[in-house]
């Protein structure tokens, strides 16, 4: 963030409309949220002169994009007033006093064609202190940007629908981490790990998402957000990536891929702020060679979301219908689940062979191979299983 230290206090400047090898023309914000459209009107060897005109967000859309001249804004200023101010050299405070803006002389204003050209600012822009916001709503913040390289402020609706969703499905199955290589998302995990759409801004497109659920004690949200920053983080590094992905389940893998393969789609570059209640704070920023680069690593990675797995339980029924090649089962685990799928060839063949159960057979011992289908346009996932060996 640039800074603007004047005799009435810092100020943090919004947008460049003039600039050489120094700032002419700026929007500028005080701590209180007030804007000023600043001129520089003179300079000699101990300091600058400025004009700070008072202005609502509405005069200056109209200023920027050439609907009203600059030297309208001075003579016209909504409150009939304005700054001058000094800023020295030396680093010393300087001066400001209010003039009248019927007071200002010729050579105090600007040429009567001068206009400024800009296009409108279709989204607001930024005004928001994610760590404050963090601290006041007692709720995890995720600032996004997406930036397509022109500082354009629109995106095709699927893309961003896209990389919305396709985050959201990612953060699911962080929040899942203990179980999240095996079966369903249960509806309670998608449920915390919801976040909500809070708001956007100019950054060229920005969207702010706020955790669905607050409190003093961290919410499951807090950690799967703290992994996903680590991953952006990690960039196109692959020590880093590794390290990261390390701990995470193949399903999250596959879901961070698709995120990535979103944001390249969109031909945007990305950048994500956390913040927490707890004053925690995390900026990422992923470059498109990043994008590019990390989903290279991540098609070496996690590509298998197939796994055998091994339950005990009841063999509640089995199908094996030639005419309608239907060779099914269903099974009930010890643990309460209920599991659905088709037979292996191998397993056919056995049962062809003689092989038989008299349903429903307790004590029975399956190994299934459980498969795990994401699809890319909607995140969602379909698991099937497919019965490898009973006994």
């Amino acid at each position: 963030m640039e800074l603007f230290n004047t005799p009435l206090g810092e100020m943090k400047i919004i947008e460049h409309y003039l600039y050489y090898d120094r700032p002419f023309i700026f929007l500028c914000q005080d701590k209180l949220g007030s804007l000023f459209i600043v001129h520089l009107i003179d300079d000699d060897d101990t300091c600058e002169k400025w004009f700070l005109i008072p202005s609502s967000q509405l005069r200056v859309e109209m200023v920027r994009t050439g609907k009203m001249s600059l030297r309208q804004s001075v003579l016209l200023s909504e409150t009939t007033w304005l700054w001058e101010i000094t800023t020295p050299f030396d680093g010393s405070i300087g001066s400001a006093i209010r003039r009248n803006c019927d007071t200002l002389q010729e050579n105090d204003l600007p040429e009567e064609n001068a206009y400024l050209n800009f296009p409108d600012n279709r989204l607001p822009a930024l005004n928001l202190d994610a760590e404050q916001q963090a601290q006041q709503s007692f709720r995890d913040v995720l600032l996004m940007y997406l930036n397509d390289g022109e500082h354009s402020q629109l995106i095709n609706a699927e893309h961003l629908g896209a990389i919305l969703l396709r985050s959201q499905g990612l953060l699911q199955t962080l929040v899942y981490k203990e179980g999240s290589s095996r079966g369903r998302i249960p509806k309670s995990i998608k449920d915390e790990a919801t976040m909500y759409y809070a708001g956007d801004f100019a950054a060229s497109v920005g969207i702010k998402l706020e955790a669905k659920y607050n409190g003093t004690i961290e919410p499951p949200i807090h950690g799967a957000l703290k992994t996903l920053l680590n991953l952006l983080s990690a960039g196109a590094s692959k020590e880093r990536l590794i390290s990261v992905l390390s701990g995470i389940q193949s399903r999250t893998i596959t879901r961070y891929r698709f995120l990535l393969q979103a944001l390249e789609q969109a031909n945007v570059t990305f950048k994500a702020e956390w913040a927490a209640p707890s004053m925690e704070k995390v900026t990422a920023v992923l470059s498109l060679e990043d994008i590019r680069g990390a989903i290279e690593l991540l098609e070496m990675e996690g590509e298998d979301l197939t796994q055998r797995i091994t339950l005990n339980g009841e063999l509640v029924g089995i199908i094996t219908d030639k005419e309608k090649k239907r060779f099914n089962f269903e099974f009930l685990s010890y643990d309460g689940e209920r599991y659905k799928g088709t037979l292996s060839d191998n397993l056919i063949e056995q049962i062809d062979a003689g092989l038989s159960w008299n349903v429903p057979a307790k004590n029975i011992t399956i190994e299934l191979d459980e498969t795990i289908e994401i699809n890319p346009a909607t995140s969602e996932e379909r698991v099937t299983y497919k019965a490898i060996s009973i006994s």
